[in-house]
């Protein structure tokens, strides 16, 4: 930090210049006045770049507090009557002052002492905001949230069926397995099926995000014996069985021979005994009367 003391004369081109009120109290003390060079991240900061001091009693957002360069790397001028940061108000003597660049703290400070003018340069590193105009109140930061990154997609297989289990040589059997995607984006898969440890078919499925699907293989086997399966680490078997000759069928049993049975006698009739007396009665009546008459014609022809 470099101090000068102006001379009187100036000093009082300075006071007519930078004038405050006069308080009842009685005149306020001179202000203290700054320049210097002033980088941002290790280069000259550039033109319309903003400086300011705070600190107790320093009066804000008046004229030159803050100041805004006009050349390159420089905020103020060493010259006498040239532009200065120009720090004013009720401060006590020795008041120690911080200094910001577009509103960011550089970590410098000085003491305030009434009527000097002081060189000071000013770093600051990080990111500075842009200039502003003094007296503007910047826009409010927003910070855009990215969206989360989608999970690659991810496969798992469950509910191996094989149907039937038990089948004849060359029959066909049924094999299903379950594929779903449980990860955020849709993907390909291959599900391979072995037989006995060897590759019998495979199929590539592409599934959406949160999507199942069922995936069918038909195989036969001629030889029969027990048969292992493995569908991408899921596992089971079924047997294929010899067929059995179906037994022949017995000779249907002779019918025994049975003796001829006689033709049923038709039962006799009762016999109606009064209507059979009543017409030997009439017939012995009628014999009886033609012998009668018989004799009496013969009686008469001998007489």
């Amino acid at each position: 930090m470099k101090a000068k003391t102006i001379a009187f004369v100036i000093l009082a081109g300075l006071l007519t210049l930078f004038a405050t009120p006069v308080y009842a109290q009685g005149v306020p003390p001179l202000p203290h006045a700054f320049y210097g060079e002033i980088e941002i991240n290790g280069s000259p900061a550039p033109v319309g770049t903003v400086v300011e001091a705070k600190g107790e009693g320093v009066q804000a957002d008046v004229e030159n507090n803050p100041i805004v360069t006009t050349v390159e790397g420089w905020y103020g001028s060493e010259e006498a009557l040239e532009p200065k940061l120009i720090v004013q108000g009720e401060i006590t003597e020795g008041t120690v002052l911080t200094f910001y660049v577009n509103g960011v703290s550089t970590g410098e400070t000085a003491e305030w002492h009434s009527g000097e003018v002081t060189e000071l340069d000013l770093t600051v590193a990080g990111e500075a905001p842009p200039p502003e105009t003094p007296g503007e109140t910047p826009p409010p930061e927003t910070t855009e949230t990215p969206p989360p990154t989608p999970k690659p997609a991810a496969f798992s297989l469950s509910s191996l069926t094989i149907s039937p289990n038990e089948a004849t040589p060359g029959e066909t059997v049924t094999i299903s397995v379950n594929v779903a995607n449980t990860g955020e984006e849709a993907g390909n898969y291959e599900v391979t099926l072995k037989i006995d440890g060897e590759v019998e078919a495979s199929k590539e499925v592409t599934i959406d995000p949160g999507a199942s699907q069922e995936v069918l293989f038909i195989v036969s086997k001629d030889v029969a014996k027990t048969y292992s399966v493995d569908v991408n680490g899921l596992s089971g078997t079924f047997v294929v069985e010899e067929e059995t000759p179906a037994p022949s069928a017995p000779p249907a049993p002779s019918a025994p021979s049975t003796p001829a049975t006689p033709a049923p006698t038709a039962p006799a009739k009762a016999i109606n005994w009064p209507v059979l007396w009543g017409v030997i009665g009439v017939s012995v009546a009628i014999g009886v009367a033609s012998f009668v008459q018989a004799r009496r014609r013969a009686r008469g022809r001998l007489y």
